[in-house]
């Protein structure tokens, strides 16, 4: 194995890891973020309606998140891992008052 590929496998765990602890609510959230981010992971994963935790789902956001990032060049791929990094972190430390008024945005038809 490449020392990209070494790298994208550790980076794919890392980032399966982080999201993967987010609450439900803010898994679908950051989810919904990432494909609309990303086209790829949107045409990847398609759509997720329950058990956003399920093993299935999982294992097809690392497959896809997996071929994405090895389509990248070398400084995309960094730039991508830090912006979805990034992000994950926004929605796991998202303070309370933030929190509802996103949820409450997030409820009104």
């Amino acid at each position: 194995m490449s020392d990209m590929n070494v790298l994208i496998e550790q980076m794919v765990t890392e980032i399966s890891t982080q999201t993967f602890q987010l609450e439900d609510r803010r898994l679908r959230l950051f989810l919904n973020w990432l494909m609309e981010h990303s086209i790829e992971m949107k045409v990847s994963l398609g759509t997720f309606d329950t058990g956003l935790k399920d093993t299935d789902i999982q294992e097809r956001f690392r497959s896809a998140l997996k071929t994405w990032l090895q389509s990248l060049p070398a400084q995309g791929l960094l730039w991508e891992y830090q912006t979805i990094t990034g992000e994950i972190g926004w929605w796991r430390d998202l303070d309370p008052s933030r929190w509802k008024l996103i949820i409450k945005t997030e409820e009104e038809p």
